[in-house]
């Protein structure tokens, strides 16, 4: 009996000892398993936070590249408009010269005649500066038949040329020169009205004239002509003031 109460109590003894070593195991094994969950919970979170930068990074390369695509199509479109700017050019252009080129068959033609009328016109018009006149057109003339000289040039020394005989009709002058009368050579002085009139006077006031364009050739002035005649010279000379002058003027066909 005795006995039997030791092994009971040797037993009780056991379970009390044993007791607080189970706790502990379980505590040790319920931190390990925190410890563990916890690492794991840090890798975990270490890895969504790598995820989450590279989503990030990708996002804004995304984005960049987005942008990219469209700066690039507004590029491409705006070359497409200057494109299409430069070829409408283009085609303005090639018109231009077709236009160009017709203007300048039509042109040069049109030129040698005003040519050959301007010739005509200086050999029948008043016989001033005659010779170096004619000579100018002619020189004109050859000018126009230079291949290697522009339109634009030719017509610039024909427009000249007609502007020059234009100042003619809107002037006085006087100049000395020897002339052919009445079988002898006389030293003279010309002047000139426009293209109204042409007269001679000698340099001795003996002789003056007149041309007639009906006739074609010097006809004498009557000599109470002479002292307006010499007057009408000072004034193109600019020795005198301008002022009225009465000379005799010849109506064409009036043969009086």
């Amino acid at each position: 009996m005795r006995n039997s109460a030791f092994l009971l109590l040797m037993a009780g003894l056991s379970l009390s000892l044993w007791a607080p070593v189970a706790s502990a195991a379980d505590v040790k094994q319920s931190l390990d398993v925190v410890s563990t969950t916890n690492s794991s919970a840090a890798a975990s979170q270490k890895k969504i936070d790598e995820l989450a930068g590279q989503s990030r990074a990708l996002l804004e390369e995304y984005r960049r590249l987005q942008d990219g695509v469209e700066y690039q199509a507004a590029y491409t479109r705006e070359l497409e408009g200057l494109e299409q700017a430069q070829r409408s050019q283009i085609a303005d252009l090639q018109r231009q010269i077709a236009q160009a080129e017709i203007t300048r068959q039509r042109i040069v033609p049109l030129m040698r005649s005003m040519a050959d009328a301007l010739e005509t016109f200086v050999v029948l018009d008043l016989p001033f500066h005659h010779e170096e006149r004619i000579n100018g057109v002619l020189l004109l003339k050859r000018r126009l038949n230079q291949p290697d000289l522009s339109v634009s040039a030719k017509f610039r020394l024909l427009l000249e040329a007609y502007q020059l005989e234009q100042g003619y009709g809107s002037d006085i002058e006087a100049w000395r020169g020897p002339l052919q009368w009445q079988g002898q050579e006389l030293s003279v002085e010309f002047l000139r009205v426009g293209r109204v009139a042409l007269y001679f006077q000698s340099l001795d006031g003996d002789s003056s004239g007149y041309w007639s364009s009906q006739e074609e050739q010097w006809l004498p002035l009557d000599a109470g002509f002479d002292r307006e005649l010499a007057l009408a010279l000072r004034v193109a000379r600019n020795q005198v003031a301008p002022q009225l002058l009465q000379l005799p003027l010849r109506a064409p066909g009036d043969a009086s």
